[in-house]
């Protein structure tokens, strides 16, 4: 009998609430990818989700944490992935850090480094 009830309860939850489980955005794809190596600056970086959001937050830096412009606009529109230019870079080390905010208005961010050769 208790298993019964909590079969039921489990039920009405999955069915009352379908996108519980889908409430934060979870990353397919990203580039350039954390630890990736490029022989050449990349020239964009990208990165979809599974759900649409808004990229709120993006910074590029160097090996020391000083910040390089990149004329980052915070997004005022949801999408599944967004893109960010890069500018041309010289050979070092760098690290990009971003924020989205998904539709449930919870922030999540990233930070990922890369090495220009």
């Amino acid at each position: 009998m208790r298993f019964i009830k909590l079969l039921l309860i489990v039920t009405t939850t999955l069915v009352l609430w379908p996108n519980m489980g889908n409430a934060h955005p979870i990353t397919r794809k990203v580039s350039p990818a954390d630890g990736e190596v490029f022989p050449t600056c990349p020239e964009t970086f990208y990165v979809r989700f599974t759900q649409k959001h808004k990229l709120k937050q993006f910074m590029l830096s160097d090996a020391k944490g000083t910040p390089i412009d990149v004329g980052f606009q915070p997004r005022t529109t949801t999408n599944w992935e967004h893109r960010v230019q890069l500018p041309c870079l010289p050979a070092g080390q760098y690290t990009i850090s971003y924020m989205v905010k998904g539709r449930d208005l919870h922030e999540i961010t990233n930070k990922i480094s890369f090495t220009v050769k």
